[in-house]
């Protein structure tokens, strides 16, 4: 599945009318003000105080996906660490299911929010109510994949990876986000210290787990991971297989990520940037400027002419963090960690967002230093069908490792995937009800085609 370029347009702006079409059963409104509004997400005057992971503050938040399920669901304040090792408040929801798993499971959903606007964060836009801008990604595949697991007894968390300053694709501080978030989890129900987790992802979302994969040894060693599964992940910041291209929008809200993330980047580089460059940057980072419009503005951007010097990604502080903001050995300024617990990956071969050779070099790499990967190569497929085309087998590895039965494979093979999201196979997975909703997805009326759609093939 492919999809072509003048069909994002439509997909993005159509997702948005989809998802937000009108229904006179639910309210309009978020219950909670914008983040950028609400004390929720700010930090403590002691926030110092607090441990990595340790609860700042709670409250109770009603969810599209815990009415679904009917399951309560809340949000969790948390203490976590940025790239500057400075203590800062972050957000995660999390969902309690309604017959817990014993011993008790914690899946750790990471939402691909693709956004460096806070009011685009997983947390608000799970919310019920119609005027959150980012309820497109809030409630696709989503709505599949944090039902399935609460069906299976799981605990669900999924933190707000991007942290306080939306800082998209910053690897360093997503991944101490999302093991913060588990570990805030933890404490919430004083699970066993030796609870199992496990990790899903895919894209933007699927950097921060690839990240948290990254960080967990040295950061958090403590957690108990027994499996990630995580798809068409992007192995460095730089993202500029996209320069010039249709959706060069993600290209500039890497460099504005980034930037969020680094304050000697942003100091480096905002005297230099150009009036257009000044723009941009601006406007990705103002209040509703999620993934829709990301993807329907700044098309075929030149990102070289938003900044006054040509060499800017050859000159320090850019190139010491491109080289600290890499999971590619061959690339990086440190050494990359091979985490020994199994892993699912996939990668769409003619993916034209992320480029599937990184990806493929990184499994080589991790495999050949001992790593534990099923590799999953998915044929003529680009990004938006490898999410959907990889979920089921995904999930399926998922559940097969939480119940001690982890497939065995030669690390850098796969296991042959489940045919076909609407096979016996599939339904056996996911039951009827979901595998039914998966089924939609494909549809050229669902939220996710409109917003991947049309780059038929060229």
């Amino acid at each position: 599945m492919r999809f072509s370029p003048q069909n994002w347009i439509a997909l993005a702006i159509a997702a948005t009318i989809v998802v937000a079409a009108p229904n006179p059963q639910k309210n309009k409104r978020a219950p909670f003000p914008d983040p950028n509004d609400d004390d929720f997400y700010k930090n403590p005057a002691n926030i110092t105080s607090y441990s990595n992971g340790e609860i700042i503050r709670s409250r109770k938040a009603t969810t599209d996906l815990g009415n679904l399920n009917n399951v309560d669901s809340l949000q969790l304040s948390y203490r976590t660490t940025n790239t500057q090792n400075e203590a800062q408040a972050n957000v995660a929801t999390v969902w309690l299911p309604a017959k817990p798993a014993s011993p008790p499971k914690i899946f750790s959903y990471q939402l691909w929010e693709d956004s460096t606007q806070l009011n685009c964060a997983p947390s608000y836009n799970y919310l019920t109510g119609l005027d959150q801008p980012n309820k497109v990604s809030a409630t696709t595949d989503t709505l599949v994949i944090v039902s399935w697991a609460l069906q299976q007894g799981y605990y669900v968390v999924s933190s707000d990876h991007e942290g306080p300053r939306s800082a998209f694709i910053g690897g360093w501080e997503n991944g101490m986000a999302v093991l913060d978030g588990v570990r805030a989890l933890k404490h919430y129900k004083s699970l066993p210290s030796d609870s199992a987790v496990g990790f899903y992802s895919y894209s933007g979302g699927g950097h921060a787990t690839a990240w948290a994969v990254n960080l967990q040894e040295s950061y958090a060693p403590e957690l108990n991971i027994v499996a990630a599964a995580y798809g068409g992940v992007p192995t460095s910041a730089l993202l500029l297989f996209l320069n010039k291209g249709f959706v060069a929008g993600f290209v500039v809200a890497g460099l504005s990520g980034i930037s969020l993330a680094y304050p000697e980047v942003e100091a480096y580089l905002k005297p230099r940037l150009t009036a257009r460059g000044q723009q941009a940057l601006a406007q990705v980072q103002s209040r509703d400027f999620c993934v829709a419009n990301v993807v329907t503005h700044n098309n075929f951007v030149d990102v070289f002419s938003l900044v006054n010097q040509n060499d800017f990604l050859d000159q320090d502080p850019v190139r010491q963090v491109i080289a600290r903001e890499t999971l590619l050995q061959a690339e990086a300024s440190y050494t990359v960690p091979v985490p020994r617990f199994p892993r699912f990956m996939w990668h769409g071969n003619i993916d034209e967002i992320v480029p599937f050779i990184s990806d493929a070099d990184y499994v080589k790499e991790q495999c050949r230093k001992g790593a534990n990967i099923n590799w999953n190569v998915l044929p003529l497929t680009g990004h938006a069908g490898a999410e959907i085309v990889g979920l089921v087998p995904a999930l399926d590895w998922m559940g097969k490792v939480f119940r001690g039965q982890t497939p065995k494979v030669s690390c850098g093979n796969g296991v042959p995937v489940i045919s076909g999201i609407n096979s016996p196979s599939a339904r056996q997975v996911l039951g009827s009800d979901l595998a039914k909703r998966l089924e939609e997805l494909k549809s050229p009326q669902s939220s996710l085609v409109k917003l991947f759609s049309g780059v038929a093939p060229s």
